[in-house]
């Protein structure tokens, strides 16, 4: 895997939080339910959307936020992920998808979606190409930074593909979010290996300059679309957006 390309991610501070349902504990708050993250997600990107409107690096949080929410809103839930940073072991919750075009399973790209905080304001965004080899993204954090590694590899596999994924619920507001074209749609789970090396970087918590993961199991989706390039284009679209954001 080549050094992932800089992506010009901006997150910004939200008020609404699900930070205290994230625990694990039998007898503590219960983990959230897809249908609890995609509601969430749906807001962080209306919201950022309209940031955008005055400020155009909030353009790159929304596409983030999207991209949390639709695996999310198709019924897959987040899967906890072990990270080995720099200063240890760190549980980060993390999303996979495949978009695969009706007419071209070749030009498929795989998407690795991953939060370190419930409101996604650290996080990974990484592509990969249709054979499963690592070639984009990178780490964005403290809402407006995004961070190009100085060395990269990775690797993702489709593990399994079990049942339909259920229908978004029409209380979703997010509109990029409805102008994806889908034609099918699978509950899906992947096995996949990153290791991001990152300068040190003014905002970077000096724990990120290491992250490494191998063959972490990861929920998602396997999405095929439902016109020519509808789907793969309109998030590859969204992505060349993100990167021509303003830089910081």
């Amino acid at each position: 895997m080549r050094s992932p390309a800089r992506l010009n991610v901006a997150l910004s501070l939200v008020a609404i939080s699900f930070a205290a349902a994230c625990g694990s504990d039998s007898t503590g708050p219960k983990p959230p339910t897809a249908s609890q993250v995609a509601m969430h997600f749906d807001s962080i990107a209306i919201q950022a959307q309209t940031q955008s409107q005055t400020n155009e690096a909030y353009s790159g949080r929304g596409l983030l936020a999207t991209l949390i929410e639709l695996p999310a809103a198709l019924g897959a839930t987040p899967a906890t992920v072990s990270v080995t940073t720099t200063n240890g072991a760190e549980r980060w919750q993390a999303y996979e998808l495949v978009a695969v075009p009706s007419t071209n399973a070749a030009d498929s790209v795989f998407f690795l979606l991953m939060y370190r905080d419930a409101d996604a304001h650290t996080a990974l965004l990484i592509t990969f190409d249709s054979a499963g080899v690592g070639n984009g993204g990178g780490i964005i954090t403290g809402d407006t930074i995004s961070v190009n590694p100085s060395d990269a590899s990775g690797n993702t596999t489709l593990s399994s593909v079990t049942s339909a994924c259920t229908t978004p619920s029409a209380s979703l507001l997010n509109p990029q979010l409805a102008s994806l074209s889908i034609g099918t749609c699978n509950l899906a789970r992947f096995t996949t290996t990153l290791h991001l090396t990152s300068p040190a970087t003014t905002g970077l918590d000096a724990a990120l300059t290491s992250v490494s993961f191998t063959n972490a199991s990861v929920n998602g989706v396997r999405v095929v679309d439902g016109a020519a390039g509808a789907s793969v284009q309109r998030v590859l679209d969204m992505l060349r957006t993100a990167k021509a954001s303003r830089r910081h």
